[in-house]
């Protein structure tokens, strides 16, 4: 059965997560990765995920009838995920603020261009209302004399 886009993205996300988790070297991910989205049939997928642990892949809670230096290392562990998923926020965040300033800034960096364009704009509207009024000047004029002077002609048939 041929798999979609959406199929290739979960496989590309969870290879991701299993990346970021340590479980796949970055060699190993990027054969995967190009495994996955080359990907034509659910059997082209089937082995991506074979030897990874299935469903979340946080680390498990800490169980009170293991030893206490197991619980220790386990506590240890979640508490460094906690902070690296809040250093990941905290990243994604900071990023999220520097694209928009930098939006900001490209719009603030086109207004200047906009005020131009509005000057010349109006600068070429004047230009054209004052050459459209000469002309309209010398039109009237030319039909005012080319009135007259058809009128002398009549009045004197020679």
């Amino acid at each position: 059965m041929r798999v979609s886009d959406a199929d290739r993205a979960e496989i590309a996300d969870r290879l991701a997560k299993h990346f970021s988790d340590g479980r796949l070297d970055q060699a190993e991910f990027d054969s995967r990765l190009d495994q996955a989205m080359s990907a034509t049939t659910g059997a082209d997928l089937a082995g991506l995920l074979a030897d990874l642990p299935e469903g979340e892949t946080t680390a498990p809670a800490v169980d009170p009838s293991q030893p206490r230096s197991q619980r220790k290392l386990q506590r240890r562990l979640l508490k460094l995920q906690l902070e690296r998923e809040r250093l990941l926020l905290k990243h994604d965040r900071r990023e999220h603020r520097r694209r928009e300033r930098e939006y900001r800034w490209y719009s603030l960096g086109r207004l200047p261009v906009l005020i131009l364009a509005i000057a010349v704009a109006i600068i070429a509207a004047n230009a054209l209302r004052d050459i459209f009024s000469i002309w309209l000047v010398l039109a009237v004029l030319a039909f005012l004399w080319l009135r007259n002077h058809s009128d002398r002609n009549r009045k004197d048939p020679q």
